[in-house]
C-alpha cells in the first residue's frame, strides 16, 4: 500500500500558485505574497529558510501545533522542514524574504545558517516582536533587499547575500537581547550547537546519547553535562524531543499508518515505538491521534 503524505514540502517557485522559474531566493511585499497561497492555509514545510516580517494587519499563524498572532513589528523565521500554516489575513502588510541554504553560503560559507537561534526549530521562540527603532532599522534593510531585486540590471547575489547576512545578524542580536536566558541556554558551548545540528540531520536514524557522542569525538558523560548545564536536561531528552516533535508531526498531517510512522522515525519494533511514545507524551500514538478528531 503506498500511503500519502498530508504534508507537502515547497520550492521556492512553488510558494506561490502562479508557479514561478526554479529559484534558490525571492522576495515579496506581504500584500501580495498572500493574493494567491490558499495551498499554504494547509500545513506544509518548506525546504529553504523563510523570513516574515509583519508591518500591519492582522492574522494567524500556526506552527508546529501552535497558533500566533500576526500583528505589526512582528518576525517570524522558519527554518527547513518546520511544520506551519496561515489561517487567515486581514490587510496584512509587510515583507517576505525566501532563500536556500545554498544560496547564502555560495559565498558566506562561515556560518552555518542553523546556529543562529532563532532557526533552531525545536525550542526557539517561535518570533521576534521588535522595538519602534528595530521595526525602522529591518524595514530599511528589507527595502534595500527590495531596491536591487528590483533593479533595472540583473540583481547581484553578493550584495543580496549580504543584506541578508546584515539581517540575520542583526535579528541576532534582538534575539539575545529579547531572550537573554535563551542565548545563554544555546550559544556559550560550541559543541551544543554541533549537538542541535546533528540532531536535527540524524533523529531518524540515531536515538542514543552514545552515538552523537561518538559523532562529536566525545564521551556520553560530557555531552550529557553541557546539556544539562545549558539546556537544563540531559542529552538523551534533548534527542527524544526532536523524536517526539516529528512523531506528533507525523500523526496529525499524514495518513501513514503507526507502523510506518515508527519505520520512518527508526523504530524497527511497533510497540517499542509505542512504549515511547506512551512514555514521554502521555498517550499511545492511537489514542493521541484519536484526540485529534475531539
Amino acid at each position: 500500500m503506498v500511503h500519502r503524505d498530508k504534508i507537502p514540502s515547497y520550492h521556492i517557485g512553488e510558494i506561490k500558485k502562479k508557479k514561478a522559474a526554479a529559484a534558490d531566493f525571492e522576495f515579496y511585499r506581504f500584500e501580495y505574497f498572500v493574493s494567491d497561497i490558499d495551498h499554504l492555509k494547509h500545513p506544509h514545510r518548506h525546504d529553504h529558510f523563510a523570513l516574515f516580517f509583519v508591518t500591519g494587519g492582522q492574522g494567524e499563524h500556526l506552527i508546529d501545533f501552535k497558533s500566533y498572532e500576526l500583528r505589526a513589528r512582528r518576525v517570524f523565521l522558519i527554518a527547513p522542514g518546520q511544520v506551519h500554516a496561515w489561517q487567515r489575513f486581514q490587510g496584512v502588510t509587510g515583507f517576505v524574504l525566501l532563500f536556500t541554504k545554498e544560496f547564502f553560503t555560495l559565498t558566506l560559507q562561515y556560518k552555518e545558517l542553523r546556529a543562529y537561534l532563532f532557526f533552531n526549530n525545536i525550542y526557539r521562540h517561535a518570533y521576534l516582536d521588535l522595538e519602534k527603532e528595530e521595526e525602522a532599522h529591518l524595514e530599511r534593510l528589507l527595502l534595500d533587499v527590495e531596491r536591487e531585486h528590483l533593479h533595472p540590471r540583473s540583481y547581484s547575489q553578493h550584495i543580496i547575500r549580504g543584506y541578508i547576512n546584515i539581517i540575520l545578524f542583526e535579528l541576532s542580536a534582538v534575539y539575545e537581547k529579547a531572550m537573554p536566558a535563551a542565548a545563554d541556554n544555546h550559544v556559550i558551548d560550541s559543541r551544543l550547537r554541533e549537538l542541535e545540528m546533528l540532531v536535527e540531520k540524524n533523529f531518524r536514524k540515531c536515538h542514543l546519547v552514545a552515538d552523537y557522542a561518538a559523532m562529536l569525538h566525545v564521551t556520553p558523560n560530557y555531552l550529557n553535562a553541557i546539556c544539562k548545564k545549558h539546556k537544563g536536561k540531559p542529552a538523551g531528552e534533548f534527542i527524544r524531543d526532536r523524536v517526539m516533535l516529528e512523531a506528533r508531526r507525523l500523526l496529525t498531517h499524514s495518513d501513514r499508518t503507526i507502523t510506518q510512522i515508527a519505520y520512518d522515525l527508526g523504530f524497527e519494533d511497533n510497540s517499542y515505538f509505542g512504549r515511547f511514545f506512551r512514555k514521554y507524551g502521555g498517550m499511545t500514538p492511537a489514542s493521541f491521534r484519536e484526540s485529534l478528531h475531539q
